[in-house]
């Protein structure tokens, strides 16, 4: 099986149009919520988000002056391409290279500003924009005629663990030799439909996310992309490319237990977590910075808690694990690919972004969180984890070269 390496990165966030921007202001514990601009939020108790405030990219299907999935998505690609340092590479077979996007729902915000600009109008009538925009697989489809990619094509839809699943998939036929490049990662915004998903169900927090903390109230939900340039270590090394880190396994599973609720002693997320260090050859002592899936909802940090415990054993209250939702808030199906991201700047870098908003120290959450000041660590493997709602579960390990 060949070896996976990572070799160009690429973000928007809330805080930041790019890597260094989003890194440098994640380190500085940056929190990037406001007051909801893309929708009216009257009608609810919640009106604040992580939105992309600014974005280096001025390509948009439709030309017009709003920030979608496909443009965040975009910008963020073209910069992992540029960073990898395949723009502009003569050698490369197209066909041997991909595309794998997670996202939660898609051009869905294109499809609801048509309806609120058009309520009465029929199905037929609809713009371009959206029959072009609004189905999900677009979004790769895209991103193949704009860069001139002609290998494997797939979108992933599997809840808030969508971008560590495109992961996956794109690291199983780069092991296996069908590729030798993937353009990976995830891309979501804050559509209406979603947020009203999320305010139903009383999983919002009012004001801040504050995962691990005692009066934690609940998510914050956010927008943004986050893109790996995943690459056999062959084809990295005979293009003399900068390497962040290497993907070394993962896990998956699922609860089946239910459609919104974690299992509440965690066995799909320590199965998850186990298998990611099964396939990675590695000890849970080896493992020394957590990327936490931390929403900052009651229920689901507490069962990471459980389910750390069980895994790190005697490690689990000394192992950094911290969650940068607090500060991006949860992008839904680009939380895990931008946190993958953070994971590979961790080991490059040698640092670890804070969990903000951390005031009081909850029993049940007793790990180190990483509370609100970032920590310089050198870090050899780091471990991002994704527990999404339906027990969709997905962990990842990156580690040094």
């Amino acid at each position: 099986m060949r070896r996976v390496v990572v070799t160009g990165l690429g973000l928007v966030t809330s805080v930041g149009a790019n890597v260094r921007e989003s890194w440098d202001a994640l380190l500085r514990g940056k929190d990037g919520t406001g007051e909801i601009t893309s929708f009216d939020t009257s009608m609810y108790k919640v009106h604040r988000a992580c939105e992309v405030k600014k974005l280096n990219s001025n390509c948009h299907p439709a030309g017009k002056n709003r920030y979608t999935v496909y443009e965040c998505l975009y910008a963020s690609t073209k910069e992992a391409l540029g960073d990898s340092g395949l723009i502009g590479y003569k050698d490369l077979d197209p066909e041997r290279i991909g595309i794998s996007v997670g996202t939660l729902a898609g051009e869905l915000t294109i499809f609801e500003s048509e309806l609120r600009d058009h309520p009465q109008r029929k199905s037929d009538g609809f713009s371009m924009d959206v029959v072009l925009s609004y189905p999900p697989m677009t979004l790769s489809t895209q991103l193949a005629e704009q860069f001139g990619i002609e290998g494997p094509n797939i979108i992933l839809i599997n809840a808030c663990s969508s971008g560590n699943h495109a992961l996956c998939w794109a690291f199983d036929i780069l092991q296996e030799g069908k590729v030798d490049i993937m353009v990976v990662g995830g891309s979501d915004v804050v559509p209406q439909t979603e947020f009203t998903h999320f305010h139903n169900l009383k999983a919002l927090a009012p004001e801040r996310c504050q995962p691990f903390d005692k009066n934690r109230q609940g998510l914050v939900v956010g927008a943004g992309a986050g893109v790996l340039i995943l690459e056999t270590l062959e084809s990295a090394k005979r293009r003399g490319a900068n390497i962040y880190a290497e993907m070394k396994g993962y896990g998956l599973s699922s609860d089946g237990y239910h459609m919104t609720a974690p299992h509440p002693q965690g066995e799909g997320a320590i199965r998850a977590m186990t298998l990611a260090l099964d396939s990675s050859e590695l000890s849970y002592r080896d493992i020394d910075y957590i990327s936490a899936h931390g929403t900052g909802t009651p229920l689901n940090d507490k069962m990471e808690t459980l389910a750390l415990k069980t895994v790190f054993q005697d490690k689990a209250q000394d192992i950094p694990c911290s969650s940068v939702k607090s500060m991006i808030g949860h992008t839904m199906g680009a939380a895990s690919a931008i946190e993958s991201v953070v994971c590979c700047l961790v080991i490059k870098k040698g640092a670890i972004p804070p969990t903000i908003n951390y005031e009081t120290k909850d029993p049940e959450c007793d790990i180190d969180c990483v509370p609100n000041q970032a920590r310089e660590l050198e870090v050899d493997f780091a471990l991002n984890n994704s527990f999404a709602f339906g027990g969709n579960n997905a962990s990842i390990i990156f580690g040094r070269v």
